[in-house]
């Protein structure tokens, strides 16, 4: 579930540079530009799913550390059904250098459902995940299959903002970004979505307080 919600909301930030670069130089701008915000920075988004599914989406960072000389972040999303608790999700992902671009490149993942105990991924689960987004990584692809609109004011929970609107054919959808609030995300609409901004800010801690289990079976964290 969680890979389809990342495509979502991260998509628009990736393209933030595509009318200002050359093609041929789209995949390292958008490298640049997807680091995701300092810790501590959330954004809480009002979704709607199928047209009838709604959530609080709460994107946020969490923590940093060092793993062999490299920075690392601690990257969590968290949704929060409004009709049913057994949906809810946190999924907390150590990313390097904080980049949603290098998440084939993940070191660890916590993730907790509804009111189930929280499970750390490592080993060969982490091997499986790695190539799994290798393959199949629409931040990559979303660098070159999106255009400019144009610039746009668009009021949504959150208040109003004069955003950047990008339309992406390749997944039919129409999204606002604003560079000034944390993950760049204002507002997203496609065919099974509807994202709206509702609030941002600081201060953000680990909604998981519990200490992970591993994953059985398949092997230890690093």
């Amino acid at each position: 579930m969680w890979i389809p919600l990342m495509r979502t909301i991260t998509l628009p930030a990736l393209v933030l540079l595509l009318t200002q670069i050359p093609a041929l130089r789209a995949q390292e701008a958008c490298k640049d530009v997807m680091k995701v915000p300092a810790v501590g920075k959330w954004v809480e988004y009002q979704a709607l799913y199928d047209q009838k599914d709604k959530y609080v989406l709460r994107y946020a960072v969490v923590g940093e550390e060092k793993r062999e000389g490299k920075d690392y972040r601690w990257l969590e999303m968290k949704m929060t059904s409004e009709t049913d608790s057994g949906k809810n999700l946190v999924y907390q992902m150590l990313v390097p250098g904080g980049g949603p671009l290098d998440l084939d490149k993940v070191e660890e993942v916590v993730l907790k459902s509804g009111d189930d105990r929280a499970m750390k991924m490592g080993g060969m689960m982490i091997k499986m995940m790695r190539g799994q987004l290798a393959k199949s990584s629409a931040f990559k692809d979303a660098c070159t299959e999106v255009a400019l609109v144009g610039e746009e004011k668009v009021t949504v929970s959150a208040g109003s903002f004069k955003a950047n609107h990008f339309r992406s054919d390749k997944y039919e959808t129409d999204s606002w970004v604003d560079a000034s609030v944390p993950f760049s995300m204002i507002k997203s609409v496609g065919k099974s979505h509807e994202i709206e901004l509702a609030a941002s800010g600081d201060g953000a801690k680990s909604s998981i307080t519990e200490t992970p289990q591993e994953m059985p079976g398949l092997g230890p964290s690093k």
